[in-house]
């Protein structure tokens, strides 16, 4: 009670009660949450989230026997995320997602799983599945807001061993909420340039590529994967604004692959070109070399050539584009 003898959150018991039974479910001590939630609900069966709680405390409780005999580092790190999985599904089907259940369970289950993957990582020496160590790694520090940390791993992953798409894009992530925008945007936009299909949109949350999508909906509501599309688009709205300086190995790979992507595009009918990923890659990587000849190695000739063979495929889009882009011939 306060002074004026009001009730106050502090006094009420379920809420107290909820609120400890949440901590056990993020500390893993889930025999106990559930106990304390079957106790709960035994007095008030409807009070807010104790029913999310039961189901998400229960799932887990069933699995910790098995969590527990497995070996310290990858076995018990992959079963946590492949049950972390089968769990977003049945939080979906049971409309769990996004309650302080899910969250609670979603800290223990990513914190746990870097734990073991940092175990794994230690004690392997084979760089492949450092590789894939470190980006799961990664993964989960990013799901725990652990940016800094997230960052380190992949920053190392990326130096050490190979950069792939998804990794970049996760560093992108990292970076934006770090706020150092222009390295994230040049981390997004060069992982669109890899494999656009390798990224999981589902674990990027930075406004610049939630703003693209928008802008991509809006006016391509037809698109189906958007990813395909993102790069484009971040381009022609100027979102994606930093550029990266190109060595000349990264350019005469980018023209091979012009050349490829060409070669394919020549011999495809209209429907196989609707259908396939093609148009966007291949805007994507004319692109690249756009900046290349205009900010880095200005080429008068080779931006003319691919202005116009920009216009030649996508005539709608780049006509207003270079129309109102001052500077260009």
């Amino acid at each position: 009670m306060d002074q004026d003898g009001q009730l106050t959150f502090n006094d009420d018991p379920l809420l107290t009660g909820s609120n400890e039974a949440f901590r056990l479910i993020e500390e893993g001590n889930f025999f106990a949450a559930v106990e304390k939630l079957d106790r709960l609900m035994s007095s008030n069966p409807d009070y807010p989230g104790l029913a999310e709680g039961y189901r998400a405390a229960k799932f887990w409780q069933n699995r910790k026997k098995t969590i527990e005999e497995l070996n310290p580092g990858r076995d018990t790190a992959d079963f946590l995320m492949k049950q972390w999985e089968e769990f977003t599904s049945y939080a979906e089907e049971k409309d769990l997602s996004g309650s302080t259940a899910y969250n609670s369970v979603m800290r223990y289950i990513f914190f746990a799983a870097s734990e073991h993957y940092k175990i794994a990582f230690n004690d392997r020496e084979n760089p492949t599945d450092n590789f894939t160590l470190l980006l799961q790694l990664g993964t989960c520090f990013l799901r725990l807001g652990e940016y800094a940390h997230t960052i380190e791993a992949l920053e190392y992953a990326r130096s050490s061993y190979r950069s792939n798409a998804f990794l970049l894009a996760l560093l992108g992530e990292a970076y934006f909420h770090k706020n150092d925008i222009p390295k994230s945007l040049l981390y997004f936009r060069e992982a669109f340039l890899v494999d656009p299909s390798e990224i999981d949109l589902t674990l990027i949350k930075a406004r610049p590529i939630h703003d693209i999508i928008a802008i991509i909906k809006q006016e391509n509501p037809e698109i189906e994967d958007v990813r395909e599309w993102i790069p484009v688009y971040g381009f022609l709205h100027d979102i994606f604004y930093v550029k990266r300086h190109l060595n000349s190995q990264q350019v005469e790979q980018l023209k091979r692959e012009i050349y490829t992507l060409e070669q394919n595009y020549q011999t495809m009918s209209k429907d196989r070109i609707r259908t396939s990923n093609i148009v966007p890659r291949l805007i994507n990587k004319y692109l690249w070399m756009l900046d290349y000849f205009e900010f880095q190695n200005y080429d008068f000739e080779s931006i003319n050539d691919i202005r116009s063979r920009l216009l030649s495929i996508d005539k709608e889009k780049f006509e207003p584009y270079f129309k109102n882009k001052p500077g260009l011939p």
